[in-house]
C-alpha cells in the first residue's frame, strides 16, 4: 500500500514554486523545493509585478503569519489605495496625453526578489540543486519517482515542475524538446532599475502615478514606476529623492551580443525609438545614472503554448506536471502571468487534496491529474493568446483603444 503521505517534489524556488509549495504544507503534505541556483540570493535581477485578480488566492494558499508580511514586499505601501491608484495609467507615446487608466481593483505592485525573500521563510529549499532527468522505479514505495541530479538522486511521489520560461522538465512532460521550445516574439524588453537622488526626477515618475505608467501607441512602449521606498522590512519610507524607481522599453529588434548594465544603457540612450518616445519617458531613460548605480538588462520575450493535453507516458503515469511559466510563459501585458501561476498553484494544491481522499489510488491520479493538465493547459494556452494579440496592438496608436487594458482592464483574461 502507498504510504500516507507520498513527498511532493517542487522543482524551482521561483515565486511560483515557492508559493505552491507553502500551500501544499499548510495542507499537510510532505513538500521540498529543489533549485539549481545557490540561494535565493544568487540572482540579483529584480523587477515588478502586480497582484490583482489571483490576489485573495495567493493569501489563501499562505500560512497567515507569512500573508501578513506581504506589506514588505509592496513596492510602496504607504499609499491610500483607492480606485484611482489601483490602476495602470497609460498614456500616449506619441504626445504624451494621458489616455486611460486601467482598472486592476484590490492590487498590489510588489518587488519579486522582496516577495521571493518573503515567500521562501519556513519552507525546505535544497539548492544547488541541477535536475538532469526523471525516472520511474520499481518500488512498491509511494515515492516511485527518482530525480537524478548532476550531484546524486532524490525519490518522490509527485513532481511539479515550476522552473520558469526555460523549463527542463518541459520536454519531458510535452515529449518532444522541439515542441517544447518557447517562441521567439521579436520584442526585447529592457529595464533599468534607478536611483535618481534627485527629487524632481523622481516625481517625473509619480506624477504620471504613483505606482506605475506606460506610454504605447509609439516605436517602443515606454514605462516607469516605483520599485522600492523603503527598506523592505517595514521600516519607514526614505525621502522621495532616494526611492528606487524603474524605466521600462520594449521595442522590435534583435537581441545585442553585449548585454551588461552600462551596454544596455547605452543602448536605451541612443536608439532613436527611445528618443521619439514622449516626455517624460524619454528623459526617465535619457536621465538613468551610468556611474555603475543602475541595474539595466534586456532579453528577448518569448511565449509558449502547450500543443495538446499531456500523455500518461510523458507525465510518467500523471505525477509529474508543470505550473506558472514553465506551462504557460506569456508576455506581460496585463500582468497576468502570475495570476495564472497563482492559479496553477492553487489548482494543483486541491488535486492532491482530491487525490489522497481518494486513498492515493492509481484511478484517482490519473483522472485528476489529467483534469489539472487539460484546465490548465486551455486556459494558460488562452492567456498566452490574448498576451501576443496586445502586443501586436500597442504599437499603433489606432490600435491602442482596441487593447482588452482598454475594453476590459486587468481583469481575469480566461
Amino acid at each position: 500500500m502507498p504510504a500516507a503521505n507520498p513527498k511532493i517534489a517542487v522543482i524551482g524556488a521561483g515565486l511560483t514554486g515557492l508559493l505552491v509549495a507553502h500551500g501544499l504544507q499548510k495542507n499537510g503534505f510532505d513538500v521540498v523545493i529543489y533549485d539549481r541556483d545557490a540561494s535565493v540570493d544568487s540572482r540579483s535581477r529584480d523587477w515588478t509585478i502586480v497582484l490583482h485578480w489571483a490576489l485573495p488566492v495567493m493569501q489563501s494558499l499562505l500560512p497567515k503569519s507569512l500573508a501578513a508580511k506581504l506589506s514588505h514586499a509592496i513596492c510602496n505601501p504607504d499609499l491610500a489605495f483607492d480606485a484611482s491608484v489601483e490602476t495602470l495609467a497609460v498614456y500616449n507615446g506619441i504626445t504624451g496625453d494621458k489616455l486611460f487608466a486601467s482598472p486592476m481593483p484590490g492590487s498590489r505592485r510588489i518587488s519579486r526578489q522582496r516577495l521571493r525573500q518573503v515567500l521562501v521563510e519556513g519552507l525546505d529549499v535544497k539548492w544547488g540543486k541541477k535536475l538532469e532527468k526523471i525516472e520511474k522505479t520499481e518500488t512498491t514505495d509511494a515515492d516511485v519517482l527518482r530525480l537524478v541530479f548532476e550531484d546524486g538522486t532524490e525519490d518522490a511521489g509527485y513532481v511539479l515542475a515550476a522552473d520558469g520560461a526555460s523549463s527542463r522538465v518541459r520536454a519531458l512532460v510535452v515529449g518532444d524538446a522541439t515542441k517544447a521550445q518557447s517562441t521567439p516574439s521579436g520584442l526585447l524588453f529592457a529595464t533599468a532599475i534607478v536611483n535618481y537622488k534627485d527629487e524632481a526626477k523622481v516625481k517625473s515618475v509619480t506624477d504620471l502615478h504613483p505606482v506605475a505608467a506606460i506610454a504605447m501607441g509609439a516605436d517602443a512602449v515606454g514605462g516607469c514606476g516605483v520599485l522600492h521606498v523603503n527598506d523592505g522590512k517595514g521600516g519607514p519610507a526614505r525621502a522621495v529623492a532616494d526611492w528606487t524607481t524603474f524605466v521600462i522599453k520594449i521595442w522590435r529588434g534583435t537581441l545585442p551580443a553585449a548585454t551588461s548594465s552600462s551596454d544596455v544603457i547605452r543602448l536605451l540612450k541612443e536608439s532613436d525609438s527611445s528618443k521619439s518616445l514622449a516626455a517624460p519617458f524619454s528623459s526617465q531613460i535619457d536621465w538613468i545614472p551610468e556611474d555603475g548605480s543602475s541595474v539595466c538588462y534586456v532579453d528577448e520575450m518569448k511565449y509558449w503554448v502547450a500543443p495538446g493535453p499531456f500523455g500518461t507516458d510523458t507525465t510518467l503515469d500523471h505525477r509529474v506536471t508543470l505550473a506558472g511559466d514553465a506551462a504557460h510563459p506569456m508576455l506581460i501585458y496585463r500582468g497576468q502571468g502570475f495570476q495564472h501561476a497563482i492559479t496553477d498553484a492553487d489548482n494543483y494544491v486541491k488535486a492532491l487534496v482530491s487525490i489522497r481522499a481518494a486513498g492515493w489510488s492509481a484511478e484517482a491520479r490519473r483522472a485528476t491529474m489529467a483534469a489539472y493538465d487539460a484546465e490548465m493547459v486551455e486556459r494558460g494556452g488562452k492567456a498566452v493568446a490574448q498576451s501576443v494579440q496586445e502586443a501586436a496592438l500597442s504599437f499603433d496608436v489606432e490600435k491602442v483603444q482596441k487593447m482588452l487594458m482598454a475594453r476590459q482592464g486587468h481583469g481575469r483574461s480566461a
